[in-house]
């Protein structure tokens, strides 16, 4: 019995040690994750905040102009969408070897900031119209076509200017200091986007009111707007440089598909303002929870998307050990981040005690809930637009951070139901 208790003993201890052998190695191949994820995404948090604080900042616009949250969600997944896509594109052409700090013409940065400034404005545009669509289906109508059409249009140029800058400023920062813009680039352009795009939503929504007495002027604008967005798609896909052709063609129709997305989460979103407004603290939630949920799918997109291109991964109908051990680190990683979001949103918005507890419990669950559809969703998207011959920088990151949003959405709302 003794020799049997000691051999017993004996292989837990090697069943341990072979676990913990299995763990560090783990954390060794994924070490550029851990070291650098985890400060882009608190980074991430933390300008979501500012963006919750103010989302509630606009209550009384919200309240006024109730239809106004149908269009916030898919202003922001677009921004998120276009200025990701682009830091993935940049971050690829690093791994082959093709980036250059060069503005010129036929350049990267120059084929992917034209490209992006053409698609912020066709989108923008496209929004504001099907944001009025919805609205008047829902019988919703204090915001007219052309109201909708310029506040998306400001509020995206605005943002957009500011997001380009950013994403170069981050790009050529990576490319000298060697960063890998996969694990990096996405969460910050996410937050920054989350960040800019509210206060330009309400800048906009602002002048808006300040001009509604004469109406023409917004009138106006929003027509010179709508032609100028049809002038510029046409441009784009007729310019005789291909890689500007190409992240057009593939872009558009992808980019509307994730804008319908997105306006269901705000419709979503519509429905449950009464509720929502009338909880602050929820309210300071959702933008910091959507950022950290699309930061987390941009980052696996991303490096999915890399591991394509270079040949590291395989498209397969399961996902193989490598792609399972990627998941495991965006579950790791959102156990972190959600905790420090509900806490966060707790905090600044003057709780404390059972509510922020109530709080991380509905942060922690919806995102676990989030972290698995998008572990699942940015495998099967990136595989399958890779087999149709497209780019999945183009295709993964914008249509993982709608339907991120949409399910988003759904899950916190279903932790709330739980939990208060």
């Amino acid at each position: 019995m003794g020799m049997r208790g000691r051999g017993i003993d004996m292989a837990i201890d090697v069943s341990k040690l072979s676990i913990l052998s299995r763990a560090s190695a783990f954390f060794r191949e994924f070490s550029d994750v851990f070291k650098q994820a985890p400060l882009s995404l608190v980074f991430c948090t933390l300008t979501g905040l500012f963006a919750g604080l103010g989302l509630s900042f606009m209550r009384d616009i919200l309240q006024l102009l109730p239809e106004l949250m149908i269009l916030i969600p898919p202003a922001t997944d677009m921004r998120g969408n276009v200025y990701s896509a682009l830091v993935s594109r940049l971050g690829t052409s690093m791994h082959l070897g093709l980036f250059s700090k060069s503005m010129r013409r036929g350049s990267v940065l120059y084929q992917n900031a034209y490209s992006s400034l053409l698609l912020t404005l066709a989108l923008s545009v496209i929004l504001g119209i099907l944001a009025r669509l919805v609205a008047f289906a829902f019988g919703m109508s204090r915001i007219s076509i052309f109201g909708f059409v310029f506040i998306s249009v400001i509020g995206g140029l605005i943002s957009g200017f500011v997001l380009l800058g950013i994403a170069i400023l981050v790009s050529v920062i990576g490319y000298h200091r060697n960063w890998d813009l996969d694990n990096v680039s996405s969460p910050i352009i996410t937050s920054a986007g989350d960040m800019v795009t509210i206060p330009s939503l309400m800048l906009a929504t602002l002048l808006l009111l300040k001009l509604d007495s004469t109406p023409v002027y917004f009138n106006t604008s929003s027509l010179l707007f709508m032609a100028l967005a049809v002038v510029g798609t046409i441009k784009g896909l007729k310019s005789s440089d291909a890689i500007v052709r190409r992240i057009i063609k593939e872009s558009i129709p992808m980019l509307v598909i994730c804008g319908v997305l997105g306006i269901f989460a705000g419709l979503v979103l519509n429905r449950r303002l009464e509720g929502i407004i009338a909880i602050p603290a929820i309210l300071v939630m959702i933008p910091p929870f959507l950022g950290a949920s699309n930061a987390l799918g941009g980052i696996l997109s991303a490096r999915l998307s890399s591991m394509l291109h270079i040949g590291t991964l395989n498209p397969r109908s399961y996902p193989p050990k490598s792609v399972v051990m990627n998941f495991f680190v965006v579950y790791l990683l959102s156990l972190f981040i959600f905790a420090l979001v509900g806490i966060m949103s707790g905090v600044i918005a003057g709780k404390s005690g059972l509510l922020v507890v109530r709080l991380v419990s509905i942060a922690m669950l919806g995102g676990i809930l989030c972290s698995t559809f998008l572990n699942f969703a940015s495998y099967y998207i990136a595989i399958l637009s890779f087999k149709f011959g497209l780019d999945p920088d183009n295709d993964t990151i914008p249509l993982i951070t709608s339907l991120t949003d949409v399910v988003g959405v759904l899950c916190l709302v279903f932790a709330m139901s739980l939990i208060l």
